[in-house]
């Protein structure tokens, strides 16, 4: 088995956090410092330490749903002493957020220790959906939501890809935007929003992949029922085909009629939503 396999599977973290505590020498076998990804042990035989501690047997793999609220730190702890998700965990359960939510946002945050499924959910090439209600102070225009719609550059050389773009609330005071994305950059919402002149004043994710919020309360968590895991992995399951993109849209656009490039292999984006 991959080493960082093992390691999301024990529920160290994220297979994404795992490869970066690898990649840091955090991580010895045997006493040896391990730095390759891709290294392969046996976890009956091998020894196997992470900053110093063995790593644990097989566990319970558990999943809970938070409906995290405006002002907390999606982390286990702050130096700068801001409150954190870690007040709204169940007792026991050693668990880690799928992805993040910056603190002025709210909404759906998904908590496990099944680092592989997590990995699964944050990558962008498995394409899992992830559903905004944005607050703007002013009604957008048709030719607004339309950029939105077929994807904006929201910095130098990176544009999102199309999204589903609908207002929810036509309210001149209020309006109420809902956008499905498949990426996860950083502020990618935010930012999206401001590349084409609208201001964010509130953020809320109402849906992650197949989950919505539904009735679970501002601070309360719950666990994921049977049906609802399966649900999630196998939107999960497997890789995307990338929705056709409107001319100039990705990280580089060809020009009609010039050679294609030769194709190099794929390297993992940013999962930052």
């Amino acid at each position: 088995m991959r080493l960082n396999k093992l390691l999301a599977s024990r529920g160290i973290a994220s297979r994404r956090a795992c490869d970066e505590l690898i990649s840091q020498g955090d991580v010895r076998v045997n006493g040896e410092v391990i730095r390759e990804l891709g290294t392969r042990v046996d976890p009956e035989h091998d020894r196997i330490m992470v900053r110093g501690k063995p790593i644990p047997g097989r566990v319970t793999l558990r999943y809970y749903m938070l409906h995290k609220p405006v002002g907390i730190i999606t982390t286990m702890s702050d130096p700068e002493g801001r409150p954190t998700i870690r007040e709204f965990l169940p007792p026991g359960a050693r668990l880690f957020p799928v992805g993040r939510l910056d603190a002025d946002t709210s909404g759906l945050l998904l908590l496990t220790n099944d680092g592989e499924l997590a990995h699964h959910l944050m990558h962008p090439r498995y394409g899992v959906r992830k559903v905004y209600r944005v607050r703007v102070p002013g009604m957008p225009t048709a030719n607004q939501l339309d950029r939105l719609r077929r994807g904006v550059e929201f910095e130098p050389g990176i544009r999102s890809a199309s999204a589903d773009v609908r207002l929810r609330a036509e309210d001149p005071n209020r309006p109420l935007v809902e956008i499905i994305v498949h990426e996860g950059r950083y502020r990618q919402v935010r930012r999206m929003f401001e590349a084409v002149g609208l201001t964010v004043t509130g953020l809320h994710r109402a849906g992650y992949g197949p989950l919505r919020l539904g009735e679970l309360r501002r601070g309360d968590v719950r666990a994921l029922d049977e049906d609802e895991i399966a649900e999630l992995k196998q939107d999960s399951a497997r890789p995307t085909r990338p929705k056709r993109r409107g001319p100039g849209v990705g990280p580089a656009s060809r020009p009609t009629g010039a050679p294609r490039p030769a194709r190099a292999e794929p390297k993992p984006a940013e999962t930052q939503p």
